[in-house]
């Protein structure tokens, strides 16, 4: 910008100032009201999210609750099973899919055409002690786990990952095409056998043939049968399991699915899903929790105030063992945003991470 222009700057640095001390938290509280003067409208909102993250989203409804006085219903699920039921008409105001950004697509009529990751997470292997004191051999299998992890030795990890499908143990592994934690499962399998077994389908195929596998439309209905001993094992995420009080087993980054840095690695692994219509191919990418506004949400104002919320609330989500990003990052149609989004994208609060599917 030439220096001769400096009432304009002076203008755009303003302007820029006024939308982080918004997001700093004095943002509007809906776009035209504040959040807690609201006038008509719906007097519930109702936040649909991954199943694997309902203690987070009754964490944030209780805050939003406490600070606004509105009601907030939380309605867990499979992401790929809510966005079915988005897209059938069922009501929900909030849409907080976890990992494939591809769940919001699956919204059709209703999908708002963007979404913003604004946490991010890691998957894992989760058991009990009630587990641990169900399966004989279990306790073996994870002092292997600790050898093959200390020293990455190859034959080490094919060792557990054998053992793992091997039947002996019930195997949480949610449905793909409801639950992107199920295909997470495969997709880890694929890369553990591409790296330990020379064929990226061959633990897939020994979880199949010795029946290892329980299957179930979102990991929300696993945690009980772990309390109780039921399950030996669940593919999850490390929040899942914390957020539950449940132990897990860390995997390295090229198979956790949580850093950033592989994720050239994680997107040679894929899995096909039905959706409507036909099949689509899901690369694996990263796992963030992220969330957006449907367009038949009954109240969009008070949708995107609690979304603003949720984005300014996201540090003390660490709690459950998520990862805040620096800057929560916008997939889709920019300019099918929220003003108040378009306005913290503009100034460099959000940034912008490509398209949506």
């Amino acid at each position: 910008m030439r220096r001769a222009v400096v009432l304009t700057a002076a203008i755009l640095v303003a302007v820029l100032g006024m939308g982080v001390y918004m997001f700093s938290g004095h943002m509007p509280g809906r776009e035209g009201a504040g959040a807690s003067g609201r006038s008509g409208g719906n007097e519930t909102l109702v936040v649909c999210i991954a199943g694997a993250y309902a203690a987070e989203g009754r964490y944030l409804a209780d805050a939003y609750r406490n600070a606004t006085g509105i009601q907030v219903v939380v309605k867990p699920g499979g992401s790929f099973a809510l966005a079915h039921q988005i897209a059938l008409g069922v009501p929900c105001d909030v849409f907080m899919p976890v990992a494939f950004r591809r769940a919001v697509a699956e919204t059709g009529p209703y999908s708002p055409g963007w979404a913003v990751a604004f946490v991010a997470d890691s998957n894992v292997i989760v058991y009990s002690n009630a587990s641990l004191k169900a399966f004989p051999g279990m306790a073996d299998l994870l002092s292997l786990y600790r050898e093959a992890y200390m020293s990455n030795d190859s034959r080490l990890w094919y060792q557990f990952f054998y053992g793992l499908t091997s039947g002996k143990y019930p195997l949480g592994v949610a449905d793909p095409a409801t639950d992107p934690e199920g295909l997470y499962a495969m997709l880890i399998l694929e890369a553990a056998g591409e790296l330990y077994a020379g064929n990226k389908s061959f633990f897939i195929y020994r979880m199949a043939e010795s029946r290892a596998n329980v299957t179930r439309s979102s990991t929300f209905y696993y945690v009980v049968p772990l309390k109780e001993g039921q399950l030996a094992f669940v593919f999850s995420y490390r929040s899942y399991a914390e957020a539950n009080g449940l132990q897990y087993l860390e995997l390295p980054p090229w198979l956790s699915f949580g850093d950033d840095a592989y994720s050239s690695w994680y997107s040679r692994f894929s899995w096909t899903i039905p959706v409507e219509g036909g099949t689509a191919e899901i690369a694996g990418s990263p796992v963030y929790l992220y969330i957006t506004v449907p367009k038949n949400a009954r109240d969009r104002a008070a949708a995107v105030d609690f979304l603003l919320f949720a984005l300014r609330e996201r540090g003390r989500l660490s709690r459950y063992g998520l990862a805040a990003l620096g800057r929560p990052v916008v997939f889709g149609n920019a300019s099918s945003l929220p003003a108040a989004l378009r306005q913290l994208l503009d100034n460099g609060t959000l940034t912008y991470g490509g398209p949506l599917t």
